[in-house]
């Protein structure tokens, strides 16, 4: 899990637009929620919610990785 400002710093590398996509991305990186509650509770479109998660956890990968 990340912090909110590890999230913001991530979200401003990987480009994500303001919104509840990336709020979704949010609830799921820092609170630990499921994609499907993450998604209910800002009112993502799951499979929105889904891609912008899945974009967040490549992302931090490949950052994870270079930092090694």
């Amino acid at each position: 899990m990340l912090n909110a400002k590890q999230f913001d710093a991530l979200a401003t590398l990987l480009r994500m637009r303001p919104g509840s996509t990336r709020d979704a991305a949010r609830a799921v990186m820092v609170k630990g929620l499921s994609v499907a509650d993450a998604a209910r509770e800002v009112g993502a479109p799951y499979v929105q919610a889904y891609k912008a998660v899945q974009r967040a956890r490549k992302g931090l990968e490949l950052v994870q990785r270079i930092s090694a």
